[in-house]
């Protein structure tokens, strides 16, 4: 009967270990994590379509200054926006969004350095292209 208990408990505790390292996997995505991918298009897993860069090139072209080769910043999926974002990005208008893949709840598009990103609040790049 000990052994039997004992066989059980171990196993009780194996199962809330391995449990818990399936959850650590995660690495906190949880429930975004799965809003995320059903938004996503399904275009190779990206939010920016070939079209949506023309639609988006074609409506900053008249305003696009490149910056100076000593002030460039590289951007990356999965990224962070450099600091003083805030006031760089430019933000794509109302009226060119319906064209577009929706977004997940706490994301906008903008445009900064030639890039289009869809960012968060605190500047997480969760996907990016390069537009000029």
């Amino acid at each position: 009967m000990k052994t039997l208990l004992t066989i059980i408990v171990a196993g009780v505790l194996v199962g809330g270990v391995l449990a818990e390292s399936a959850e650590a996997k995660d690495h906190g995505r949880g429930r975004r994590g799965r809003e995320v991918r059903e938004y996503r298009d399904g275009y190779r897993g990206r939010y920016f379509r070939d079209r949506d860069i023309v639609v988006i090139r074609d409506y900053y072209r008249p305003y696009y200054r490149p910056a100076p080769r000593g002030i460039r910043y590289r951007y990356s999926r999965g990224g962070y926006l450099p600091s003083g974002w805030r006031t760089r990005v430019l933000a794509v208008p109302v009226y060119l969004e319906p064209r577009f893949a929706p977004v997940p709840y706490g994301y906008h598009r903008g445009l900064i350095d030639g890039h289009a990103v869809i960012y968060n609040s605190r500047g997480f790049i969760l996907d990016i292209a390069a537009i000029f």
